[in-house]
């Protein structure tokens, strides 16, 4: 946050609030989330990066959300734009990235914006699954994503246990195609943890589907041949992604709900030959994601 004059005594005054806020947990026990803020997201086998613990925690009184809200967006938005009840409200995205002098770029998204509708609908059994469809099918291209919850049995088969409770890892594989040149497959592992005041899904990939015949943490590039065929490159692993998103009920104004997504992946060069491809669409696809979460909650 670039806070610094007036700017700064927003900051301080957050930060008052935040110290004030009774004390209370982001939500129950997620052995995911607690991956994710705690050692982060492995990015290879000697690098991690940690994603930052939500900017929005439980217990808030509305004056203490609002002013944690307004230090968040400051100098670039209001609070009556930024909170406003409309499918085409902003929202605030930082991107950050870093590029090893050889090996993948590694990039840090982080997503803010104000929706409507009710909590229980994202704490929802299928909620989860129809917005990873969503992403799924994202992707710019001709080729529709692949979304798929493993069953028992293929966790079984895979020496994964599973528990009797709703709030017991999922594990969700997803085929998708990156703006027409990437044909990605991850296997995720999903813990969904709800309180009375927020929902939070976390997700990681699971580097135990980093071979798996039917599910493999995989990349492949595509192109087409002078016929205009489509070729598909070598098929070659992937590791590195993990995000979570936060959804707590604001206490004003009524059915607002502030959403904040985070997440780290690694972008290998293969993907786009070292360009800034993805980087630049961020912005639009952050766009159409905002605006179909809007969309969908309020239906």
């Amino acid at each position: 946050m670039r806070l610094f004059g007036s700017r700064g005594l927003q900051r301080i005054y957050a930060l008052v609030f935040l110290l004030m806020a009774p004390t209370h947990r982001c939500a129950a026990s997620n052995a995911v989330y607690d991956a994710l803020v705690g050692r982060g997201v492995q990015l290879s086998p000697h690098d991690t990066l940690q994603l930052p613990k939500p900017a929005l925690p439980d217990g808030m009184y509305a004056q203490q959300q609002r002013q944690t809200i307004e230090a968040l967006i400051a100098g670039r938005y209001d609070w009556d734009t930024f909170a406003r009840e409309s499918v085409v409200s902003p929202f605030l995205l930082k991107i950050s990235d870093k590029t090893a002098e050889t090996g993948p770029v590694v990039r840090k998204v982080d997503l803010y914006f104000v929706a409507y509708g009710s909590l229980n609908t994202i704490g929802g059994e299928d909620y989860l699954q129809k917005q990873l469809n969503l992403a799924a099918t994202n992707n710019h291209s001709d080729d529709g994503g692949r979304t798929k919850v493993l069953s028992s049995d293929e966790l079984r088969k895979r020496g994964i246990a599973t528990g009797r409770n709703p709030d017991d890892p999922r594990w969700i594989a997803v085929a998708s195609t990156l703006l027409g040149k990437v044909r990605i497959s991850l296997t995720t592992e999903n813990v969904k943890t709800t309180t009375s005041d927020s929902v939070i899904i976390a997700s990681i990939a699971d580097p135990r589907f980093a071979n798996d015949a039917e599910y493999p943490n995989s990349w492949r590039s595509l192109s087409f041949d002078d016929a205009g065929q489509r070729q598909l490159g070598p098929l070659q692993h992937y590791v590195g992604l993990g995000s979570y998103v936060k959804a707590t009920r604001l206490a004003e104004p009524a059915g607002a709900i502030f959403i904040e997504y985070h997440v780290a992946f690694v972008e290998p060069q293969g993907w786009f030959h070292g360009t800034n491809l993805l980087r630049s669409k961020l912005p639009i696809v952050a766009q159409e994601m905002v605006r179909k979460f809007r969309r969908s909650l309020g239906q």
